[in-house]
């Protein structure tokens, strides 16, 4: 497909956009991270890797057969669109820094692991501008790669957040998925059924990260420093979701969704999974966490209108500042450490160590 004006106009604003909600491009240190020994857990490596190769997903996601896809889409809400664009940046995100650290990475397992990991991604990303063609739009992905910019981060932190943008993103799609299977009214666009089979290739990845990290235990897990990290990037990440789901809202209202619902539930769910790895969580259900990021999504609504009228960055300071104030509020809050609450039964199940859930074999696609 021949980028259109359009088409390079969108990529070329994804790329440019460094708002605090927008999808991040990363890089890391390989030396550090080729420092890193994993041949103490090699079987359970092993076992992850196979996983990943045997590849349930490998005919999942086609649209050939499914005659869903052949209808009129002219005229279904502007916010898909949005919705289509963050996910293609997150997704071709994670493709090209899975694909980096598989190239660079010099255990064999984990990097093949990670090459596979890359495919997945690769095809959530292909999957997603299939759908943004629909609706004559798209991305222009070596346009992006070269504008936007990458960000490097020590490989303690890249595996604490894709480590959790897995986990947060299975939560993300199970909700919706299972939301519109009881909802089908709200189904306008077929790619919501494929977000059952989605998921699984999402809490998969995740739990590679999450047994990089139980590996590393001594290092990236056990100490204080290593526990206020896990808290301040838990934090980061919900915090981030709900800003950005914020301004989504429309997107959720229109598969018949409240997006503050929606995220409280994720939040609450992805916060008891991934304790399981950190061995604390953030006590989300506190009146006051829930409190605080009323008042930050208020005082977001407020700065960015008032970045739209034309104000300049020593107008939102004080705006910022009161908002970094919110966030240090919430980080200095009291972890918990006590059994964390159960996950629902979804369609499609977590696996979670020392609890017996059902598990389907195949995505569902009803």
């Amino acid at each position: 497909m021949i980028a259109t004006e359009s088409v390079i106009q969108d990529t070329k604003a994804a790329a440019a956009d460094k708002s605090l909600i927008s999808p991040r491009f990363y890089v890391t240190d390989y030396k550090k991270m080729n420092a890193l020994r994993f041949d103490h857990m090699a079987d359970a490596f092993k076992a992850m890797h196979k996983r990943f190769a045997d590849d349930p997903n490998k005919h999942f996601f086609k649209r050939d057969d499914d005659p869903d896809f052949d209808q009129d889409f002219s005229k279904l809400p502007a916010s898909f669109k949005e919705f289509l664009i963050r996910g293609c940046l997150g997704e071709f995100s994670g493709a090209l820094l899975y694909k980096e650290i598989a190239e660079r990475i010099e255990d064999p397992i984990l990097s093949d692991t990670y090459r596979l990991m890359a495919r997945d991604e690769g095809r959530h990303s292909g999957f997603i501008r299939l759908a943004m063609r629909d609706i004559s739009a798209d991305l222009d992905l070596q346009l992006l790669q070269g504008e936007k910019e990458f960000v490097s981060m020590h490989p303690k932190i890249i595996l604490y957040t894709t480590y959790l943008s897995e986990v947060i993103g299975y939560f993300r799609y199970i909700n919706i998925y299972s939301h519109l299977q009881a909802h089908p009214e709200h189904r306008y666009h077929p790619i919501f059924k494929y977000f059952g089979g989605w998921c699984q290739d999402e809490l998969k990845h995740g739990d590679f990260i999450g047994l990089q990290l139980e590996a590393q235990k001594n290092l990236y897990l056990d100490g204080g420093v290593n526990r206020l990290l896990i808290r301040f990037f838990s934090l980061a990440v919900y915090v981030t979701m709900w800003l950005r789901d914020l301004k989504a809202q429309d997107f959720y209202a229109s598969i018949g969704m409240n997006w503050r619902e929606y995220d409280l539930k994720v939040i609450r769910e992805t916060n008891a999974y991934a304790q399981r790895v950190f061995g604390l969580r953030l006590d989300v259900d506190h009146p006051q966490f829930i409190q605080i990021l009323d008042r930050m999504a208020e005082r977001y609504t407020k700065m960015t209108e008032r970045e739209a009228s034309g104000a300049g960055k020593l107008a939102l300071a004080p705006m910022k500042a009161a908002m970094g104030v919110d966030y240090l509020r919430l980080f200095m809050m009291k972890v918990r450490k006590d059994a964390p609450p159960p996950i629902p039964d979804y369609p499609v199940a977590p696996i979670i160590k020392g609890c017996s859930v059902k598990h389907g074999a195949e995505p569902a696609m009803a």
